[in-house]
């Protein structure tokens, strides 16, 4: 799909989440209570490292962002709007209009509720690593320093949620396939083996493309369980056609569970997907990801007033890892069948919570890689807040999904008033 083909796509999702909005909006008696507010914030972020093309002190953010929120409700019903009205000179010279979200929850039904149109969907329980949480993401936000609710990416689609006696179930209903939102070259480098002819092919708009996720959830004893399934793609484009010259996004199952209980005075938890690539379940096709296990486990608790301490473990087992090595080239760089990724987060806390210092970190001793996040924010008043933070990468390899990022670094700052 070219890039003008992918524009005019989002522009009719987000004209017909507009005109849904506005139904809800003109409706009879949708609402006997109605809420308005937002915020308006600018960020600038700028290189602290040279190479690959970009030079120290470059901007890699420079936005002025006004964001709305509309939301009303009656005894049975509600609704939700978000948008962002942004100006990004690097993106380009024209303002843009946003609509994160526009939804329309019905909770009249005893047996049922049900949510329609743009919404942002999370599951699982790991902190910023993502195993049953297969819905997109935007990495770029999250490497330029913007704030973390936008690391999150919208859906259009529909969610419906039942309570059954043995556990509360949940059923999303996603027509069109949406990827995650990496990087792209005018801001920042990274690694592309196919050089500027990429522009990966998404799945087109047909019934059979759109995708399904079921999530079942309940306490037993101490335990809070959950059992998972999605049957759509890979967010990421990991497959490659040759005869096109193209990549593109492999079909996608995902099985998992997760449990999470407190222990030892902080809350553990633990999760488990397996990921079955339809597209190449044998693992002979060079070209297309492999099916492959990846579990985790975390632990979280406040060490003392204020201060609050986290740490995961995250493995990924590649299948048929022989079948992969021989469809490499002679030189290619060659992943380990077993990766190993481990997290940390720090937050403290001061001045009677006003000040938050936050770090976060990734490191991946098979890969040789690491990304670490800091951040530090203050609330001047209660409408009026800013922050200031680094974005750290380095790696041995291009290749490896932090290495890749290593001539990035950069530093920012965001200065936010609410209304």
């Amino acid at each position: 799909m070219h890039a003008a083909d992918t524009e005019r796509s989002r522009q009719r999702r987000m004209a017909g989440a507009i005109a849904l909005l506005l139904a809800f909006l003109l409706a009879p008696n949708a609402s006997s209570a109605q809420e308005v507010h937002g915020f308006v914030e600018g960020l600038n972020g700028v290189r602290t490292s040279s190479g690959s093309g970009f030079e120290e002190g470059t901007y890699t953010a420079r936005e002025t962002r006004l964001q709305l929120r509309l939301s009303g409700f009656s005894d049975v019903a509600e609704y939700f709007a978000r948008a962002d009205f942004l100006f990004d000179p690097i993106a380009g010279s024209t303002a843009q209009v946003v609509l994160r979200e526009a939804h329309f929850t019905y909770t009249g039904l005893r047996f049922m509720d049900f949510k329609a149109g743009r919404q942002i969907l999370t599951w699982g329980t790991g902190d910023l690593l993502f195993i049953n949480d297969v819905f997109p993401r935007s990495w770029e936000s999250f490497f330029i320093g913007r704030d973390i609710q936008y690391l999150k990416e919208p859906t259009d689609g529909a969610r419906f949620s039942f309570y059954p006696s043995i556990s509360n179930i949940e059923l999303v209903l996603l027509p069109r396939f949406q990827p995650d939102v990496f990087p792209t070259s005018d801001r920042m480098s990274f690694y592309n083996p196919l050089g500027e002819s990429f522009d990966p092919q998404e799945p087109t708009l047909e019934l059979q493309n759109g995708e399904l996720a079921l999530r079942a959830y309940r306490n037993v004893g101490s335990f809070e369980l959950a059992l998972y399934g999605y049957w759509g793609f890979f967010r990421s484009p990991v497959g490659f056609d040759p005869q096109a010259m193209q990549a593109f996004y492999p079909h996608l199952n995902v099985y998992g569970a997760s449990l999470r209980r407190g222990v030892w005075g902080g809350v553990a938890n633990g999760e488990y997907g397996y990921y079955d690539s339809r597209q190449d379940r044998d693992g002979t096709n060079p070209l297309i990801e492999n099916s492959s296990s990846r579990w985790m486990i975390g632990y979280d608790r406040q060490l003392w007033t204020d201060f609050q301490i986290g740490l995961q473990g995250y493995w990924e087992y590649m299948n048929n890892h022989e079948g992969y090595k021989a469809g490499l080239r002679p030189g290619e760089y060659i992943r380990d069948q077993v990766r190993h990724l481990y997290t940390a987060r720090l937050t403290q806390w001061l001045k009677y919570q006003t000040l938050r210092l936050s770090l976060f970190g990734y490191v991946s001793p098979t890969d040789e890689d690491y990304y670490v996040r800091a951040l530090a924010s203050y609330k001047l008043s209660d409408p009026l807040e800013i922050a200031l933070g680094a974005n750290l990468f380095g790696g041995a390899h291009q290749e490896t999904l932090f290495g890749q990022f290593a001539d990035n670094n950069n530093v920012f700052v965001r200065g936010r008033y609410s209304f």
